[in-house]
């Protein structure tokens, strides 16, 4: 995973009118965001489908978050090229003049997206995200960070006052995750659920969490994005590394399934996106897989990424 880049970018708003939304916001965030850039860059909008458009190729929402690859050795559709980090308050009601942010991370070569990406936020705000005639949520965007909280480097991209836009330089690589892993234990880690976390493993959902699920998962996402994003391909034992995770054991299991749904109005129904929230602790020889566990951090592991699923910080014991 030597390619390997992140680019941990945080929006600094605050609220124009009032603003409601549900306690877990990644959905209203995603939905948002994709009908931004739909209603402004979208070429193709009554085509029915991002495979069918011709323009798919060149199309930043089909890059973004509609992924298309027609030569991809895993079918049309590939992992998107970003996460969502919502707001982790569980406030429902913003009220006018209140500040809040969020985060979004993009990969690798998805970098040249970064111009779209603060454009759609500055659209979201002016369209606001409750839907709602009495708490419309419009919202300025007043700030925008980037940061690598591996190093504590940070650069400010934009501010409203002067509107002036810096692409980011500050990433996270993988000297940097190299760097943290080998401050951590290699018999001991402890994982904060901070949203759901949603497994499928052989058609099953993941109720208990075990170190092979989850690293399961994590090794497909990451060899995903570094084919996809960074043109390099992951060259590792994958099954002697899932062997040795299945002798990983859980000390320790706060977590507790959450029952969540989303409401997508273009299909006129509701999709599941609950999963796992709390704290579970895992011992064994955990030195091999410290690497990946750091970068799951920013790139989220299991279903519903881009709505902020699947976000989780390694608890340093430490500290």
């Amino acid at each position: 995973m030597d390619r390997f880049t992140a680019y941990r970018l945080t929006f600094s708003c605050q609220a124009v009118t009032p603003m409601e939304l549900p306690r877990y916001k990644g959905s209203a965030l995603r939905g948002a965001f994709f009908e931004a850039l739909r209603r402004d860059f979208c070429l193709n909008k009554n085509v029915g489908s991002c495979l069918a458009c011709p323009t798919a190729e060149v199309c930043p929402i089909c890059k973004l978050v509609a992924t298309v690859d027609r030569e991809s050795p895993r079918g049309d559709e590939v992992p998107r090229p970003f996460v969502l980090e919502p707001m982790t308050s569980e406030a429902i009601r913003y009220e006018e003049g209140e500040a809040f942010s969020f985060g979004i991370t993009l990969f690798g070569q998805a970098l040249s997206l970064f111009p779209y990406t603060i454009l759609a936020v500055q659209r979201m705000g002016e369209s606001g995200l409750s839907k709602r005639a009495v708490a419309p949520g419009r919202f300025q965007l007043t700030e925008v960070w980037a940061s690598n909280p591996l190093t504590e480097a940070k650069k400010r991209l934009y501010e409203h006052t002067n509107r002036l836009v810096s692409m980011p330089d500050v990433s996270i690589t993988h000297q940097d995750v190299l760097r943290c892993a080998a401050r951590l234990s290699p018999q001991q880690v402890q994982l904060d659920l901070l949203a759901p976390l949603r497994l499928v493993i052989d058609g099953k959902l993941v109720h208990e969490l075990s170190f092979e699920a989850l690293m399961r998962r994590l090794l497909r996402r990451l060899t995903d994005l570094d084919y996809h994003f960074c043109t390099e391909q992951l060259d590792t034992d994958f099954p002697g590394l899932l062997r040795d995770a299945a002798q990983v054991r859980v000390a320790g299991d706060r977590t507790q399934w959450l029952d969540l749904s989303s409401y997508s109005r273009r299909r006129e129904a509701r999709t599941p996106i609950g999963g796992l929230m709390g704290r579970i602790t895992f011992e064994g020889d955990l030195g091999a897989f410290l690497p990946f566990l750091v970068w799951g951090q920013f790139t989220h592991v299991g279903k519903d990424t881009t709505r902020g699923n699947g976000w989780y910080q390694i608890i340093d014991s430490s500290s």
